[in-house]
């Protein structure tokens, strides 16, 4: 793969893959090849140049589906590709019509042992400027689209890499950023039983004390999962209620999440497949009152930048 060393430079001590370039390249010379093979190729060669920037202890291990890269244990690498490989064809059972595995090459998975490392890689792909909360993992729809987690024991990675994992199922469709998150958050229970969400009296008064008509459109648009305070908590159990509502006939919600579209918070689809406005999936939980989202009062910079496809989401897509 001596072609594709050209195609790297590097940033915070990591070597960025140029994948403008690389799919150009790709489709321009190599078209006429096993895709499948050619993309796992190009994932390796990456995997190793990364290899090169990290401790000795960091080594590659493949499945079926998966490329990890970790300094962990036989014993923690076996488990961590089994439970990949077991939640990869749940989702996709789990989430028929919505989720989706098309796309070539293997997924990358890096878990990094060092904090420190984790957040240089991270901060490739976020913004100079702004407030973040804290990680625990991530899947990064950008370029030849991964995962990236910090080091946990395999009781707290399980359910992350699940919920993550059906980021990825999802991301080629251009569904609002709450939508996107109450799947991940129903699959992650779904599939591990880790939930910490539960209605309950005290769960409703902190919704009710908390959202407000500004609150509420931030959920629409998407800003409230990066806030710092509780309204990222908040936004999450929200979105976990509003899925497990709209999801009670599965196959009106399959059609629904097909043409959802973050511009306006799913709302055109609501009407369409609902009959009504999602003001009223609100009202459920918060009372009476106009909830439905306003895409015109949101901010140009926001509005679920985070859900939508880049050009090659996933893996490398056809």
């Amino acid at each position: 793969m001596d072609w594709l060393q050209q195609h790297f430079t590097e940033s915070d001590n990591f070597p960025r893959p140029n994948w403008d370039a690389i799919y150009s390249s790709v489709d321009k010379n190599y078209n006429d090849i096993d895709q499948q093979e050619l993309w796992c190729n190009i994932a390796r060669t990456w995997i190793d140049k990364l290899k090169e920037k990290l401790s000795n202890e960091y080594s590659s291990h493949e499945s079926e589906n998966f490329i990890l890269l970790t300094s962990e244990n036989n014993n923690y690498v076996t488990k961590f590709l089994a439970h990949l490989e077991i939640s990869l064809k749940g989702i996709l059972k789990a989430l028929p019509n919505i989720a989706s595995d098309e796309g070539y090459g293997k997924y990358v998975v890096l878990i990094f042992d060092d904090i420190d490392d984790y957040y240089s890689y991270m901060s490739y792909f976020y913004p100079e400027e702004g407030e973040f909360g804290q990680s625990s993992g991530v899947y990064l729809n950008q370029g030849y689209g991964h995962f990236a987690f910090p080091y946990q024991d395999l009781m707290h990675a399980e359910p992350i890499a699940a919920h993550e994992l059906t980021h990825a199922l999802l991301a080629h469709l251009p569904i609002p950023l709450w939508l996107n998150e109450g799947l991940a958050v129903n699959i992650e229970d779904h599939l591990t039983g880790f939930n910490l969400f539960r209605i309950d009296k005290e769960m409703v008064e902190r919704h009710l004390a908390f959202w407000g008509e500004d609150e509420v459109q931030e959920f629409w648009s998407g800003d409230s999962f990066s806030r710092i305070d509780e309204g990222q908590e908040l936004s999450y159990h929200l979105a976990q209620f509003a899925v497990q509502f709209l999801s009670q006939d599965y196959d009106n919600f399959a059609k629904f999440v097909n043409s959802a579209h973050y511009s306006d918070g799913g709302e055109s689809a609501a009407h369409d497949f609902f009959e009504g406005s999602l003001s009223g999936l609100m009202t459920n939980l918060l009372g009476d009152y106009d909830w439905a989202p306003k895409p015109e009062s949101w901010d140009d910079k926001h509005s679920n930048k985070a859900a939508q496809p880049d050009a090659a989401p996933q893996r490398h897509w056809p």
